[in-house]
């Protein structure tokens, strides 16, 4: 009996320091961005609302004039923000850092100092992701190995960049049935 009792007690202890484990991670986490300010990993994202995290990709910060920092979960939904002032309401020259986070090394870079891979395969939560270099060399390289669409700066990336491919479905035409153009 006192063995089964040690068991449950063990498995009662594992239960707990779990719990206890997986309860701090909920709590408000944050990183460290190069300009000394916090990106919150707690907030969700406000593109797509999902959580902050520092995941495969690695989160991106706008940080603005006021110390107001802005999380997003990825470089894609970085530039669907910033792309798009008047939708999510900011205006642009109230930013004074943009930073993403550098595919391998997961440091955080200048997002204006970056270069872009657009069309790769890789492919974000919300469509298309926009891969970031800190070194435009890395930047062919993975352009090529993922087969990526171009290499560009950070003024030249676009809300188009981050549209999925829609193909293009044949339609067979009936003989009989008008397609509504006469020849």
């Amino acid at each position: 009996m006192s063995l089964l009792r040690s068991r449950r007690f063990f498995v009662v202890i594992a239960v707990a320091a779990a719990t206890l484990v997986t309860a701090g991670w909920t709590q408000a986490q944050s990183v460290d961005l190069p300009d000394g300010s916090k990106l919150d990993l707690a907030v969700s994202c406000p593109v797509c609302s999902m959580k902050v995290a520092t995941g495969t990709l690695g989160p991106a910060a706008v940080v603005f004039s006021d110390g107001r920092v802005v999380g997003f979960d990825g470089t894609g939904d970085f530039f669907r923000y910033v792309l798009d002032s008047a939708k999510y309401g900011f205006v642009p020259g109230n930013i004074k850092h943009l930073y993403v986070t550098e595919h391998g090394s997961k440091k955080f870079i200048e997002a204006k100092q970056g270069s872009f891979v657009t069309g790769s395969d890789v492919i974000g939560g919300m469509g298309p992701e926009v891969v970031a270099f800190s070194k435009k060399e890395d930047a062919e390289k993975f352009k090529a190995d993922h087969h990526g669409a171009k290499v560009v700066g950070y003024s030249e990336v676009t809300l188009d960049d981050l549209k999925g491919k829609k193909k293009l479905l044949k339609m067979k035409h009936e003989e009989g049935h008008s397609s509504g153009s006469k020849h």
